[in-house]
């Protein structure tokens, strides 16, 4: 290039920057001088983190012009990955999590995720479900005052059980009971409940049949009509968990006639049905649990979900009011000569990287109950020694395999509070409340 060119172009340049700022433009990027950030807010999903689990945090960044959306992330302990997962440390305590825009150094914002102390059951999953068979129950005062209790217990997952009905084992149809299922609002109150007394919240849809057939007998007069019914029934829930930011979706409870390989195709149409509604929690089946071989070990589609779910009710000892010491020794030799201990670590390592967790495990408040944990109709005398007993055990046993199990939702925790005499499942202002604040 001439020399005189050259010195006309420095002339020309130095013009119009001193143009550019005296009419107050900015270091901004030359193509668009308005490109300015103005605000960046961070939300991760989950307000607490045990310790090695993950959070997914997101950054919204705001501005004016053409802007670069793009933040750096930051935690004050633990891990954080460049696309805002998190992973929480080992010790307790506030972890502040900062996202700063890449653009402008100057905005930033910040999260808090709490790590709770490591607790003497070392669960990652600590929970109670909470049961009601009444459309409007959840969203009472009772209501309130029962999730906050079980928030008391020191829980940090809550189960939250809907039932729907088809007339009977053989029906094709999955409709609300206007009597007994919970409406929508009903839920979302306890939901919301739960998540303002730092719970995350697994949701439980069930089918019950009218007759009372369980449903572990479903065998769907036409097949390919009752999962059709089944998915509308599941994607409707499954948008009820994504609006209200749930955390885990337990899709299926103890279809032991339909879980298998004969119909794999339909589940998985369950499944991309769930994820297509735009749900991203976590995904978990409640597998039936009594014995060896039972449906936990033939469920077909373990491989697509997230959290493997077993419903426990592994009949014990023989014994009535049995002492803990013989309650522990009976998960390694029960009434049937089966060691659940090892079943369960077999199964488990059968399935590397999936955690696996009792969906569901209760024990009732009647002499008896260890023998035959899933009989909800077991006649005997009002025992809440036996149930505190089996509480123990459970903890004694599974803490001491809490690598491979990784925890429990205890059924279940009603709506009433119980009144002297009962018998049921709930723990609540019984001894075994004690156990579960003792150990969770």
């Amino acid at each position: 290039m001439p020399r005189g060119v050259s010195s006309h172009l420095r002339t020309f340049a130095f013009a119009v920057c001193a143009a550019a700022l005296w009419e107050g433009c900015s270091s901004s990027s030359p193509g668009n001088p308005s490109s300015t950030i103005t605000s960046v807010s961070v939300t991760c999903a989950a307000p607490s983190a045990d310790a090695g689990q993950t959070d997914q945090c997101s950054a919204n960044v705001q501005g004016a012009g053409t802007i670069s959306t793009s933040v750096s992330w930051k935690a004050s302990a633990g891990m954080i990955s460049h696309t805002g997962l998190f992973t929480a440390p080992s010790t307790s305590g506030p972890v502040t999590i900062t996202a700063t825009s890449t653009q402008d150094s100057t905005k930033s914002d910040s999260s808090t995720v709490m790590i709770p102390p490591a607790t003497k059951s070392g669960f990652l999953y600590r929970g109670i479900t909470h049961t009601s068979w009444q459309p409007n129950e959840y969203n009472t005062g009772a209501g309130t005052t029962s999730q906050d209790a079980l928030a008391a217990t020191g829980a940090t997952w809550a189960g939250v059980l809907v039932t729907q009905y088809q007339a009977d084992a053989t029906a094709t149809t999955i409709a609300p009971d206007p009597s007994r299922t919970p409406t929508d609002a009903a839920l979302v109150g306890a939901i919301t409940e739960l998540h303002n007394q730092k719970l995350k919240v697994m949701l439980k849809p069930h089918v019950d049949a009218e007759d009372g057939a369980w449903r572990g007998t479903f065998q769907p007069a036409n097949a390919a009509a009752w999962f059709q019914s089944f998915q509308t029934f599941m994607v409707h829930y499954a948008t009820l968990a994504r609006d209200n930011n749930v955390e885990m979706l337990c899709f299926g409870t103890e279809y032991t006639k339909l879980s298998g390989t004969a119909f794999l195709t339909d589940w998985t149409a369950v499944i991309s049905a769930i994820r297509n509604s735009g749900y991203t929690g976590l995904l978990s089946y409640a597998a039936n649990a009594t014995f060896a071989g039972d449906e936990f070990t033939s469920v077909s589609f373990w491989d697509q979900i997230d959290v493997i779910g077993l419903d426990a009710y592994f009949p014990l000892t023989n014994k009535t009011d049995p002492t803990v010491p013989q309650l522990i020794a009976a998960w390694s030799s029960n009434k049937n000569g089966e060691n659940i201990v090892a079943d369960v670590q077999n199964f488990a390592n059968a399935h590397p990287g999936k955690p696996v967790i009792f969906t569901e495990i209760g024990y009732r408040s009647v002499a008896g109950t260890n023998t035959a944990p899933y009989d909800f109709t077991l006649a005997g005398a009002v025992d809440p020694t036996e149930q505190e007993n089996c509480y123990e055990a459970l903890y004694e046993v599974w803490s001491q395999q809490n690598t491979l199990m990784k925890g429990n939702l205890w059924w279940s925790w009603s709506v009433p509070m119980p009144t002297a005499g009962d018998t049921d499942y709930t723990p609540w202002t019984k001894p075994a409340e004690a156990v579960l604040k003792n150990w969770q």
